[in-house]
């Protein structure tokens, strides 16, 4: 059963998610933001990549608004007891801020399960998600084995999931990292 975490504050709630939202949810949701011209600015390394979007001019009109990377070292997917095929996902921190602006929201989707978590903010300029607010993390199968392509980058294992962390702010400046981790294989 998969679950989604809720954050306001200091309550943390983990609550069953029966369906994902239908996308004119998040449609309707972003009309605000879709509507201004924005400028993107992307980082990456192998193949993760973060961006930050900011409505065009903003930057450079002052320096007045402002939306940093998120920020979400060490993305694990680690197996607890290797007679079970469960992983489980998790990232050290999530940790986002924007300045004058306070953060709305920052949310974590692993691309082949959907939405597994939601962080809202309560006038807060930044947000800080540890890894165990996540309790151990987001379950996931761990696969079978996967021969690498190039053991000296990436050695075997099992299955592969990709996941993107976005936040917005309460001026519409969005940010998103998107990465991939490699789960050890269930070996029966």
């Amino acid at each position: 059963m998969r679950f989604l975490a809720f954050v306001c504050g200091v309550c943390v709630a983990f609550l069953p998610v029966a369906a994902a939202a239908s996308p004119n949810d998040a449609d309707a949701r972003n009309d605000d933001v879709a509507k201004v011209p924005s400028e993107l600015v992307a980082e990456s390394q192998s193949e993760n990549l973060r961006t930050v979007e900011v409505p065009a001019g903003a930057e450079k009109a002052g320096g007045t608004k402002s939306i940093g990377f998120i920020d979400s070292p060490t993305a694990t997917c680690y197996q607890p007891d290797r007679r079970v095929d469960e992983c489980f996902i998790n990232w050290y921190y999530l940790s986002i801020s924007a300045a004058p602006n306070y953060m709305i929201f920052m949310s974590a989707t692993i691309n082949e399960i959907g939405g597994v978590a939601i962080y809202q903010g309560f006038f807060q300029t930044s947000m800080y998600a540890p890894y165990d607010m996540q309790d151990r993390g987001f379950r996931v199968a761990c696969g079978p084995l996967v021969p690498s392509d190039d053991p000296a980058v990436i050695p075997d294992h099992g299955n592969t999931y990709h996941y993107t962390i976005r936040a917005r702010d309460s001026g519409g400046l969005t940010a998103a990292n998107y990465g991939t981790v490699y789960c050890p294989a269930f070996i029966p």
